[in-house]
């Protein structure tokens, strides 16, 4: 059937060789739509294995530092806050209600060290300045539990201990580090919400992760459809044509 060669036609080389480009390009977008699945996969993957596996005790030797790569890994440690070098963190969320966090140095016991710790969030109207915030401290929380928190990256300029920036907007642990008396852990620690409901602030906050393995599998599976239609419906659509304009054409009409 002379129909079958239409598309390879003279007429139709270009937009046949258009369709065929198009068609490998939503290959490549499929293929890479499943990098990115395979990529997040991964990432919840490792992040499972952090949370289920046993918890570190930080004890403030060089051995914790090598934790930082360790998100949301659990870790314990005993000591006590400094709330006097106590910060601030703005515009945090706690079920969609805009407050603060307080972030304090815990000095971890039998060190000269200590880790970074946010203690939780605590309602706008009951900060007016960072002396507020002392109303909240828990000096009898000597033993904590937490989670280690993703990585902010410094920006801008380091303060120091005579001139320390007491709010920030992020938990920026080399800035805040800077203005510290001693050493910090190369990151910080979110508490863990205890098992009963929070009546009291500040209310454990720490950073949620998201296992969910998103859209990338799903929009994969289209662009390898939209890879395998097109050219039928091309072919379809010129075979419909050369056909149309073949049956209309002088000689067709002669024969008749």
């Amino acid at each position: 059937m002379a129909y079958l060669t239409t598309p390879f036609k003279r007429r139709w080389i270009l937009s046949t060789l258009f369709v065929i480009i198009a068609s490998l390009v939503m290959v490549r977008l499929g293929f890479w739509q499943l990098d990115r699945h395979a990529q997040r996969m991964a990432y919840i993957n490792a992040v499972i294995a952090e949370v289920e596996d046993a918890p570190f005790v930080l004890t403030g030797g060089p051995e914790d530092d090598a934790y930082a790569e360790r998100i949301y890994h659990q870790v314990e440690a005993s000591g006590r806050f400094d709330f006097e070098h106590q910060v601030i963190i703005k515009n945090q969320f706690y079920n969609d209600a805009l407050g603060y966090h307080l972030v304090t140095p815990f000095l971890i016991e039998g060190n000269d060290r200590a880790v970074l710790v946010d203690r939780g969030w605590v309602p706008p109207e009951a900060i007016q300045s960072p002396a507020d915030a002392r109303q909240f401290d828990e000096p009898e929380l000597t033993h904590i539990v937490g989670r280690i928190m993703p990585e902010e990256k410094h920006r801008g300029e380091l303060p120091s201990l005579d001139n320390p920036q007491l709010t920030w907007y992020r938990v920026d642990v080399v800035g805040i580090g800077a203005q510290m008396p001693y050493d910090v852990l190369p990151y910080a620690v979110a508490l863990i919400p205890p098992d009963k409901p929070q009546t009291e602030p500040p209310f454990r906050n720490p950073p949620k992760f998201k296992l969910d393995p998103g859209p990338h599998w799903g929009y994969a599976m289209q662009w390898f459809l939209f890879a395998a239609v097109l050219p039928l419906v091309y072919a379809w659509q010129v075979v419909r044509v050369d056909r149309r304009e073949g049956a209309s054409s002088p000689d067709a009409v002669s024969e008749e």
